[in-house]
């Protein structure tokens, strides 16, 4: 028994520990739930994926292992940066709910996330490859059984500088490994696993087959790639591309062993496997190309989400979904009632996605924060102040006839359902703008988006990542 369930017994006094023991034998008695698996993979942007059209072949095992599965073609990530992204799929709520906006802000004591909310039933492990989500950063290892946060120097890497990640073969093998060995088969599973790889810089470890070249050439504009992330030897932008794509596939390869190792010890079939990515990335298009987290594009906010699992109906389905539909899925195969304060959905039954749904995604860098609602094809968008929340700018774009965003329009305040709700959810963020008052004071120009209680160290990681120049 958990020191949870005998501190509630303790408080719950003579007359109701029978009822409570009696309960606790009943549930033990029940039918084991089945394993929930969730794999996420960094800055994976859904249109490059063969599975979803793409003409390079990048992902032939998520082909393999989701061709029948539930697939969302129009899932987006609430924030354009790993650390609320993550916190949104793991909680099932809005970064203003969860209140993680910043690199290296710890998660707030009373935030619940799935391990929390799964029953205790569950044994609970994640493995993570970004230097953002270790413990030092995110706080999150005394909510796992099990948190394994080894990040090392990429040195495998076709780059010249040192980056701060796991690559995704290692992550695999420590999975697996934890599978074979600390496991207990008595007990359902939640199994988290975070892929970092195509993550800039670009550039799979050395002994991965190049795949994919190109022909012609497409010159960089002066200033499109932010200095700490552009290779000074790189011209052509279609060579980033490349890289990206082989990241992509190398990732893909990995996922690949993961799901046919798990699948050599446990029935895969009878567990609930979620796909998904944190955000996404620019390529040669919009602002900054090869880069997230200052915009609330499409290119940046749209993720891959695929769900295979009993009783998932499998098909394309192009509702609107949100990463804060992870958590009640995941919940109601659990055979958990969701919290009512949570506003996602069960994507695993169709039909449960309203066609007039709204979702909402943000981003935010240097002294801007953008903000969206997301209803049909359209995409209501403002610009605030940090850490005020004044609006700044207001942006109308039509996504049904042009989905690269490359023009928009000036809409009227509170323009419809969706652009109420977004400007009510604005005037109601607790941090204004995005920033959290407790966090104003030195946050820097420079890095905006990093908890003052980053050390030099932690910024030099940030750094090699591209979150801080």
């Amino acid at each position: 028994m958990t020191a949870r369930r005998r501190l509630a017994i303790a408080a719950a006094g003579p007359v109701r520990v029978v009822i409570l023991l009696s309960a606790l034998l009943t549930a033990s008695c029940a039918v084991r739930p089945g394993d929930i698996l969730l794999v996420t993979i960094d800055t994976l942007r859904p249109d490059h994926l063969s599975l979803l059209g793409y003409p390079r072949r990048t992902t032939p095992n998520l082909e393999r292992w989701f061709a029948g599965a539930a697939i969302f073609e129009r899932a987006y990530a609430t924030e354009a940066s790993t650390p609320p992204s993550v916190v949104s799929i793991l909680s099932g709520r809005l970064p203003q709910e969860h209140r993680v906006r910043l690199y290296y802000q710890l998660l707030p004591n009373d935030a619940r996330i799935l391990p929390d909310l799964l029953p205790e039933r569950y044994q609970t492990a994640a493995f993570v490859s970004n230097a953002v989500l270790t413990n030092e950063a995110m706080g999150f290892a005394a909510r796992f059984d099990h948190y394994d946060d080894f990040v090392d120097s990429a040195a495998f890497k076709d780059v010249t500088r040192t980056v701060y990640e796991r690559n995704a073969r290692d992550t695999t093998d420590a999975a697996l490994r934890w599978l074979d060995e600390h496991r207990d088969p008595s007990r359902p599973l939640f199994l988290w696993v975070h892929y970092i790889d195509p993550h800039r810089p670009y550039g799979p470890p050395t002994d991965w087959p190049r795949s994919f070249t190109h022909e012609g050439q497409a010159p960089i504009p002066r200033g499109r790639i932010t200095d700490n992330m552009r290779d000074p030897e790189i011209t052509d932008g279609l060579t980033y591309v490349d890289r990206y794509d082989e990241e992509i596939a190398y990732t893909d390869a990995q996922v690949g062993r993961l799901l046919e190792g798990y699948a050599r010890r446990h029935p895969i079939d009878d567990a609930l496997v979620v796909f998904t990515a944190d955000h996404g990335e620019t390529m040669m298009e919009h602002q900054l190309w090869f880069a997230h987290g200052y915009q609330v594009h499409d290119a940046i906010v749209r993720v891959p989400l695929f769900i295979r699992g009993p009783g998932v109906v499998p098909g394309r389905r192009t509702g609107l979904v949100s990463g804060i539909d992870v958590v009640p899925t995941a919940l109601a195969f659990a055979g958990v009632a969701a919290p009512a304060s949570l506003g996602g959905i069960d994507l695993a039954r169709p039909g449960t996605v309203p066609e007039d749904r709204i979702v909402f995604t943000e981003a935010a860098a240097f002294k801007q924060q953008w903000r969206a609602a997301i209803q049909g094809g359209a995409k209501w968008a403002v610009g605030l102040a940090r850490g005020d929340g004044t609006v700044t700018e207001r942006r109308l774009y039509d996504l049904a006839a042009d989905p690269g965003e490359s023009t928009h329009a000036l809409w009227p305040p509170e323009d419809g359902a969706a652009a109420r709700r977004l400007l009510e959810l604005c005037r109601a963020d607790p941090d204004p703008g995005g920033l959290p008052l407790e966090y104003r004071k030195g946050v820097t120009l420079a890095a905006p988006k990093v908890a003052p209680r980053a050390d030099e160290a932690a910024r030099a990681r940030l750094r090699a990542l591209g979150y801080v120049e």
